[in-house]
């Protein structure tokens, strides 16, 4: 007999089937599918909410990263890398520095 291979996702689906036929309690529930009473109700909430695409997994990154770097810098490096692809970290932090305090937001191109 082959193993029975099931998906987080179809665990989930069969969970709130049981759920949803009101048979056992959700404890009961909890023991058998080996989660938290809280990951259940929360399960059962985004169900009722959304229905079964409210059962998917949802993205862990940050909607906002406050310590992030501005995205005229990071263009600015890009650019500059595009150009030296053999320059390194601190030597194109420093010339992207040196621009910016000039005034220059953008990286002039060192003659070659």
């Amino acid at each position: 007999m082959p193993w029975s291979q099931t998906s987080p996702m179809n665990q989930k689906v069969l969970f709130i089937a049981d759920h949803l036929k009101g048979a056992r309690p959700v404890a009961d529930l909890c023991a058998e599918y080996g989660i938290s009473r809280k990951t259940a109700y929360k399960w059962i909430e985004r169900y009722i909410k959304l229905g079964a695409a409210g059962l998917e997994d949802r993205s862990r990154r940050p909607r906002v990263s406050p310590n992030a770097t501005a995205d005229e810098v990071v263009a600015a490096l890009i650019e500059l890398r595009r150009h030296h692809p053999r320059w390194g970290a601190k030597k194109l932090l420093k010339i992207l520095k040196d621009a910016i305090r000039g005034g220059s937001c953008q990286v002039a191109r060192p003659a070659a």
